[in-house]
Order: structure tokens, then sequence, then C-alpha cells
């Protein structure tokens, strides 16, 4: 008997041996409880236990106990081992939550489907060329797609167009330019490249010396989102004031108007309409960020999630100047009142809520509201003596509480916000 206890030891010693001295795979083990067992082995190596892609497949997999643990067992090592796994980890939890997003982002039948975008853009010239960048959003001072993909870009005699995909605030779009410049143009000594910040240069040669009044051929077909480079027109002012400005098509005589010229009239009419209309939306959504800008950060700065304030939730909220703007806005508290548990939970799903309700819903948008920094306004809406809680605001000054649980699901609250379901 003491013979077999004797190799009993020994045995035990070797293999606590080996597994001091082989890496631990904590992805290959069979179940989360035994990758907790092996994370409280006092000789394993933390260092080569945090593999990365170990991490990732823990955090997928829905092993956070063992995450905890590994996380635990790195704090009591070095420094160094400590911000190698706080690193894995949180790309491990990023990319998860990437995923989970992007099923939500699936539910809208349009995901996946690029909107159309015709970009904002800035020209200057000198006497030979045309300088033109492209900012891949809508307006000039607005955020946009930082990188685009499957760039299409052509050059010919009398026009220039470009075609790219990208994606801003979750939501795949494809920007388009397609136009025919003022004069004919040398296509093989133009050219483009792509610069930082989500731009596109272009370099287009003239097809001879000139100063263009303008970039387009027809003068009425000038975008809105069509500006300046300020910077290349100062660069190039004097040689370009060398040439006189290039005057346009031929004058007609200024006889009494044709059926063409008052056909043209109404085209014109109607796309200025058009364009007035787009500017006033720009407007609005200008004055709307602008009035944000006016409320103090809380728990939800530097998120999606619009953080909204008593002194401008009546312009933004109850009575917002964008057109079609519906809110789903969360009212809590940063101070500790109400339920803490409930507030914790919601936190992640409202951030995720506010980055796919705007696909979800025309003119959605997620707000929320710290009772602590705003007494009055939660009282006077009725959110003060139950937090958290979630309001509807659908711009006709009224608003309505969700009466459902706060558990309910990303895609049950964006169909509430959004008026396609009802309690």
């Amino acid at each position: 008997m003491g013979l077999f206890t004797d190799l009993l030891l020994i045995a035990g010693l070797c293999f606590h041996a080996l597994a001091s001295a082989a890496p631990v795979s904590l992805a290959a083990l069979a179940s989360e409880e035994a990758a907790v067992e092996a994370l409280a082995q006092p000789n394993l190596d933390i260092a080569s236990a945090a593999v990365g892609g170990d991490v990732e497949q823990l955090v997928h997999r829905g092993w956070h106990d063992a995450v905890r643990a590994l996380v635990a067992r790195s704090h009591a090592t070095s420094q160094e081992v400590a911000q190698k796994v706080a690193a894995h980890v949180r790309h491990a939890v990023t990319a998860e939550k990437n995923r989970l997003d992007d099923l939500i982002r699936v539910l809208d039948k349009n995901y996946g489907k690029a909107s159309d975008v015709n970009p904002a853009m800035q020209w200057a010239q000198n006497s030979t060329h045309v300088f033109i960048a492209v900012k891949f959003c809508k307006r000039w001072n607005a955020p946009g797609a930082l990188e685009v993909e499957n760039e299409t870009v052509s050059f010919s005699a009398c026009c220039f167009n470009f075609t790219a995909f990208g994606e801003h605030s979750f939501i795949r779009r494809r920007y388009h330019l397609s136009f025919e410049l003022f004069r004919p143009i040398v296509a093989a000594a133009s050219s483009w490249f792509l610069a930082s910040a989500g731009r596109v240069t272009v370099l287009i040669a003239k097809g001879s010396p000139a100063n263009w009044p303008r970039l387009f051929r027809g003068a009425d077909s000038q975008p809105k989102n069509l500006g300046v480079w300020l910077d290349m027109r100062d660069k190039w002012k004097a040689d370009l004031e060398k040439l006189p400005v290039e005057g346009s098509e031929s004058k007609k005589s200024a006889s009494a108007p044709t059926a063409e010229k008052k056909a043209g009239s109404k085209k014109q009419k109607k796309r200025k309409k058009t364009a007035d209309q787009e500017s006033e939306d720009d407007d609005a959504l200008e004055r709307e960020g602008d009035l944000l800008g006016e409320c103090t950060e809380s728990s939800y700065a530097k998120t999606s999630v619009a953080e909204l304030c008593g002194k401008i939730f009546d312009k933004v909220a109850e009575k917002p100047a964008v057109a079609g703007r519906r809110w789903l806005i969360e009212f809590y508290s940063s101070a500790g009142d109400g339920d803490l548990e409930a507030m914790r939970d919601l936190t992640p799903k409202w951030k995720r809520l506010a980055d796919v309700f705007p696909s979800m819903a025309p003119g959605g948008r997620v707000g929320a509201v710290d009772c602590s920094l705003d007494t009055e306004l939660c009282k006077k809406l009725g959110a003060a003596s139950k937090l958290p809680q979630i309001r509807r605001f659908t711009g006709t000054g009224l608003s309505d509480a969700w009466g459902g649980a706060l558990d309910s699901s990303i895609e049950t609250l964006a169909a509430w916000g959004s008026g396609k379901e009802e309690l």
C-alpha cells in the first residue's frame, strides 16, 4: 500500500511539473468550470494563458466567470501582465459587442442596402488645373465615413464620375458623384487619391488654360453642398488673376420668353424649392446639435446617446425643429436614486439602441436625461418618482411612458419608439 501511495504522489508531482511547463489553452478546455479550475492553479502562467484568441473565445462563449477569474489572477501578478490581459479582454468584448449589434441591425429589412449620398465638395482652380476635395458626408461640417471601399473613378473629356461605399452611424452608404465640367478636360492627365479623415482629392487637367466662372457646365446644376476650397484658392489666386473669367455659353437675345425658357424656369423653381427645403433640414439639424451642446455631459458622454437637459428640452424633444424627429429618452439618475440594478442593466442596451434606432425609424434618435442634474424637468414630466423610465416623444409636445419590461429586446423598444407597435 505504501508503494502504491508513493507512485501516486510521484505521478501527481510529474503532472504538476508538466502542467507548469506547458502553456495552457483556456479555450481548448471542455467547460467553463474546467477553465475556472485551471485558473485557480497557483502554478499557472497567466501571461501564456491570456492569449488574445483564447480570451476572445472565452467572451464569445459567454464564459464570463472564467474571464473574471483571469482578470483577478492578472491583478495579482505584474502590471505588465495585467495590462496585457486588460487589452485582450477589451478587444474581445468590443468584438462581441459588434457581433451583437450586427444581429440587431439585420432585423431591419433595409440593412445592407446602401443609401445614396451626394457627398460634399470644395473646389478651387489655377490656370491649368481644377482641384476638388470630396468629404464622405452630405454636409462639409458634418461627420461622415472615415473609410470607403470599392472605389470607382473615371475621367472623360467632359465629365467626372466617382462612386465608393462606406459606413457611418452603422448605415451603409453609397457615395456618388457624376457631373459635366464647365469646359473639356484632359482625362489622361487627371488623377485622384484618398486623403485622410474620410476625404478624396481630385486633380483635373483643363483642356486649355482658362479661368472658369464655375465648376459645372450647367449654371443651375451647382449643388448646395459645393463650396470653395479656400486654402487652395488663396494659393493660386495670383496665377488665376492673369486670365479673365471665361464667359459661359453665348447669350441669347433678351426677347420675350420662349416656351423652352418658361419650362426651364419652372424646373429651376422646383429645384430651388427642393434645395431650400434640404437647406432648412440641414439648418435644423445644426441647430439641434448646437442646442444639445449646451447640456452638461453625464453617464452617456462620448456615446451615440444624446444627453438632454431642461433648458433645451422643449426645442429639441417636445417641439423639435427637425422634421419627423422621434425620440426615445431614458430618464435616470447618476446620483444613486431609483432602481440602481435596472439602470445598470439598461445602460449597455441603451447605447446599442442609440446606434441602430436611426436606421430602424426615420427621424429616430435616442437620448437620456440625468434627473440628478435636471430635477425640475423630471418632476414636470412625472419621471422623477420612478427611475429609470423610458418615454417616447413624437414631436407633438406630448409624450407617453413605456409600460413594458425594461429588459425588453432592442427591436421591441425600437418598434414602439417608431410607432409600429403599441402595448
